[in-house]
């Protein structure tokens, strides 16, 4: 044993203390208190720092990027279908179809009809929107003439439909209030 641990042992009852110093603890502890508010204040300012950075760069991204608004117009002529006057065709027959009158009654048998369409014009904006996140591709402009070709074939069935409702209704009319026909 050395000098330092022989006077340890030795006065083991002399620096053995049952309390400690209040002053010594509170020392402790306010030095600990210090350095745990340092680091949360740096954590804090780091946090701040990666926000405000992700901040800047998802609104320069938003901002810096341009926004190509795809529509029916855009759409033609970027995929040359402009020779096959497809949305003239749409227009005229829509046009056509916004003259009729049917009976509030029969309103029914040509909802399928109008839900078929809805469901293909959505399917038109997935097209759009696929244009715009991958760019014009073979398929998709198949997909488009496709599109057009079965919407006018469903106006026309749309037409033929009212068509026949009215014939009858000439034959043998109905109480019911006429409506115009809103596509």
């Amino acid at each position: 044993m050395d000098d330092f641990e022989k006077y340890i042992v030795e006065n083991k009852q002399k620096l053995a203390s049952d309390a400690v110093d209040p002053k010594v603890w509170l020392e402790v502890e306010n030095e600990m208190l210090r350095s745990k508010n340092h680091n949360y204040r740096n954590y804090t300012k780091m946090l701040i720092a990666i926000i405000i950075s992700l901040l800047i760069a998802a609104l320069s991204y938003y901002f810096l990027n341009p926004k190509d608004e795809i529509n029916e117009e855009t759409i033609i002529a970027e995929l040359n279908l402009a020779h096959y006057n497809y949305p003239q065709t749409v227009s005229l027959k829509k046009q056509k179809l916004s003259e009729f009158t049917l009976p509030k009654d029969k309103l029914d048998d040509v909802q399928i009809l109008l839900q078929q369409l809805e469901f293909m014009d959505e399917q038109y904006q997935d097209y759009l929107l696929y244009i715009k996140e991958n760019g014009y591709q073979q398929f998709i402009g198949e997909q488009i003439i496709n599109f057009y070709e079965s919407k006018i074939s469903l106006l026309d069935k749309i037409q033929k439909e009212i068509e026949k409702i009215n014939y009858y209704e000439k034959k043998i009319p109905s109480n019911s209030e006429k409506v115009v026909f809103n596509i």
